[in-house]
């Protein structure tokens, strides 16, 4: 068991200092090397030492020695070994809290100190679902980047949601509210999906017009952190699930254009239908909702380059200018009034090549 410890730094090196009774206190734990506790931080959130080696840029022998130091260090192992990959010992994840909590406190101290001296252009980091950030957000980007060109964006689109807690990012746009009661999290839009098909996926298997018309059909299914499997259920029996699925991937984006291209039937959010005409909404009577939450820790906002980000984030939301993310459903086929509008041509022109759009 790692004993209580608190946070140090000394001359600008981090380091973690134990403040047990020295009786009690584990030979070598005083003060543990940030580099370190880095790299093994590194390997609990990759989840394999090779892995962990190509995001750290260094080499797997590195990886390994540093590991064993602090193993011999904390007196017992970090990561359990499995051909599968390494996961954390109860030591491990008390030492993976340590180690964020450092991460964290670097980042703020940073941005603490660089104050009004801080250069003209500063970053804020984003992290949104695969699928929102892709096909939403990175195209009204350039809007954002108009209005505050002094600030860098660092969108990360994945659908595994970040620790904004530990401030892994600043904001966080994702579809499973945190846990944590010390975040401020504010649900900003509701997404609604329904089954899609393609022009010509439809002219060869023909157009369901029921939900169990449609289960006869082929399926392209997305498998990720915050996609629900059992929403699936709604759909078709869970016991021929896997006789209908033809495609099934781990991204919204391969999801998409899976579906696009003919694989079979997917569900889509309905602004699928504004991206482009390729796809085809199906009356089956079936749709689905998700929320949408906009989360962030509550001291980023004494930033200003947070403050406007989430502004921007909010007005991508908007449900007045993009009826799709209102709370009651709408079909896309009410859409087409707004295909005209500056406000969605613009946004879109040109993200879909044209070749691919069936009319």
């Amino acid at each position: 068991m790692i004993t209580r410890r608190t946070l140090v730094i000394q001359n600008g090196t981090q380091g973690v200092q134990e403040v047990a009774p020295p009786a009690r206190r584990v030979a070598n734990l005083d003060r543990l090397s940030w580099d370190n506790l880095r790299l093994f931080l590194i390997v609990a959130e990759a989840g394999s030492f090779r892995a962990a080696a190509n995001t750290a840029g260094v080499s797997l022998n590195t990886i390994r020695t540093k590991i064993e130091r602090l193993e011999r260090q904390i007196g017992g192992p970090l990561f359990r070994r499995s051909v599968e990959g390494v996961m954390p010992t109860q030591d491990g994840h008390e030492l993976v809290s340590i180690a964020r909590e450092m991460r964290a406190l670097g980042r703020t101290t940073e941005r603490v100190q660089r104050g009004a001296t801080a250069p003209r252009t500063s970053q804020v980091r984003i992290t949104a679902t695969e699928g929102v950030g892709t096909f939403w957000l990175i195209p009204r980007l350039v809007e954002f980047q108009g209005s505050n060109p002094d600030i860098r964006v660092d969108l990360n689109c994945e659908m595994k949601a970040p620790d904004v807690l530990f401030r892994d990012v600043d904001i966080a746009v994702q579809l499973v509210p945190p846990t944590s009661p010390d975040l401020i999290v504010q649900r900003v839009a509701t997404l609604h999906l329904m089954p899609f098909a393609s022009e010509s996926y439809l002219r060869t298997h023909g157009t369901p017009t029921s939900i169990a018309d449609a289960a006869k059909h082929k399926l392209v299914w997305q498998e990720a952190d915050q996609v629900s499997s059992d929403l699936l259920s709604a759909f078709v029996d869970p016991k021929v699930r896997d006789t209908i699925i033809a495609v099934k991937t781990n991204t919204s984006s391969a999801h998409y254009w899976a579906v696009a291209k003919g694989a079979g039937i997917g569900f889509l959010p309905t602004y699928a239908r504004a991206l482009s005409r390729s796809t085809r909404p199906l009356n089956i009577g079936l749709h689905l909702r998700r929320d949408v939450y906009l989360v962030h820790h509550p001291d980023s906002v004494r930033f200003p380059e947070v403050r406007k980000a989430l502004d921007w984030l909010r007005e991508s939301f908007d449900k007045t200018k993009f009826p799709w993310f209102a709370d009651e459903f709408i079909h896309p086929d009410e859409f087409e009034a707004r295909f005209s509008d500056s406000v969605v041509v613009n946004l879109f022109e040109g993200f879909i090549s044209p070749h691919l759009v069936e009319v």
